[in-house]
């Protein structure tokens, strides 16, 4: 087996060029909305009032964990649709207020309820793949949409910009809205398989994943982990600053995301034997070891910490490979979309907690102590997610990612 064959065997999937085209809408309507709705609102009321909006549909958004538990109990069809027209109609209620200068109310409340209602593609699209692959297979396809994350959130905000800008301040959400409805459309269509509601004697508990503790040792590594990919990203502006260098801060982050995107992609081309042994605790050490590199760096050259972060960077595009693999693995089979869900909640909250840690420590100590923090909180994830690792019964015939479902309702409690 070649290097490149995992990948030239996914293209010759059936059917993969419109789930890819699903997956890359779904990866830029994310890059595209926060920043397009700020700049429309901005345009008529000022970056305060926008601000507000941008916050009102963030807190709508946290509501992602019950639309996934929504996606598992009435299925993909009966979910999506009506999402769809609701997040619709809410953006275009809120264009329309701005144009005609509206209530402010009415704009907060279209912020909310397009946040509320924006159809799970991301989620969903990621359940895709599982139907879609197995093996090895699966983690050169997880990969690959880890890489399309990552350019989604570099390319995205780009052309929300260049379209706010060039053609109208309403385009940037237009372009959101017309991104969603084709991600939506294209994965109705694949008539993804749905698991059969439990009987009422199964009925689940009202707690859903979080009932289970290996899935909450998996949430809680989701979160610190992204706690320290926030403080990260936090410590390169903090150096720019420190130095009277502000472009080296977008250089920098650059650097981390190239590397980022370079080893996803390798991770994705590994053969099974190696891919099965690159766990979601062994990178998530590597790059707590890349971050501490980085520290040391920072108090070099700038050649030095711009090679460190490239490096630091092939560690990261694997971690979140890793923790998508091992979410999938240990979702039970009712419960995939919520527990994914979950998931994306979780590291959004980690992102929260590590922009306020981060700001604050950054001012106080500098971007070394950052790091360092953001090293510390990798090595606790890593070793929470060895835990939620070991608390899965193994039988010597398992490979990891095989007959997890048995594993998963022993960790219930």
């Amino acid at each position: 087996m070649t290097f490149l064959s995992p990948y030239r065997e996914l293209f010759a999937l059936p059917k993969f060029g419109s789930s890819l085209l699903a997956a890359v809408a779904a990866k830029l309507r994310p890059g595209i909305s926060s920043l397009a709705l700020l700049l429309d609102v901005a345009h008529y009321r000022g970056f305060n009032q926008a601000a507000v909006v941008v916050s009102v549909s963030a807190l709508a958004g946290a509501t992602l964990p019950l639309r996934g538990r929504l996606l598992d109990r009435y299925g993909y069809t009966l979910v999506l649709g009506p999402a769809l027209v609701a997040y619709l109609v809410a953006l275009a209620v809120l264009v329309l207020n701005e144009r005609a200068h509206g209530p402010f109310a009415v704009t907060v409340a279209g912020a909310f309820i397009s946040g509320l209602s924006a159809p799970p593609i991301q989620i969903v699209t990621r359940l895709m793949w599982g139907t879609l692959t197995t093996g090895t297979l699966r983690t050169t396809i997880l990969s690959l949409d880890a890489m399309l994350t990552d350019v989604g959130f570099i390319v995205g905000p780009t052309i929300a910009a260049f379209l706010v800008v060039v053609v109208a301040p309403w385009a940037g959400l237009a372009a959101s809205a017309l991104l969603c409805t084709v991600a939506t459309v294209l994965l109705l269509s694949r008539r993804l398989p749905h698991q059969p509601k439990a009987s009422r004697s199964a009925e689940r508990h009202w707690l859903g994943p979080l009932r289970n503790r290996v899935l909450r040792r998996t949430m809680a590594a989701a979160v610190i982990f992204f706690l320290a990919v926030r403080a990260i990203e936090l410590a390169f502006p903090a150096w720019a600053q420190q130095h009277n260098a502000p472009l080296m801060s977008g250089v920098l982050l650059s650097c981390m995301s190239v590397g980022s995107v370079a080893g996803g992609l390798i991770r994705g081309a590994l053969p099974a034997r190696w891919s099965v042994r690159i766990t979601l605790p062994v990178t998530l050490a590597v790059l707590c070891l890349g971050t501490l590199l980085v520290a040391a760096a920072s108090f070099t050259w700038t050649a030095a910490l711009v090679v460190a972060a490239a490096l630091m960077g092939l560690a990261l595009g694997p971690s979140f490979v890793s923790l998508w693999v091992m979410a999938s693995d240990l979702s039970p089979a009712d419960m995939s979309a919520e527990t994914l869900s979950w998931i994306s909640s979780c590291m959004s909250l980690g992102g929260a907690v590590g922009a306020a840690v981060g700001s604050v420590t950054a001012q106080a100590l500098g971007p070394w102590a950052l790091l360092v923090l953001a090293a510390v909180s990798l090595a606790t994830a890593s070793g929470l997610a060895h835990l939620a690792i070991k608390a899965k019964p193994v039988t010597p015939e398992q490979v990891p990612g095989a007959d997890v479902h048995r594993a998963v309702k022993a960790g219930e409690q």
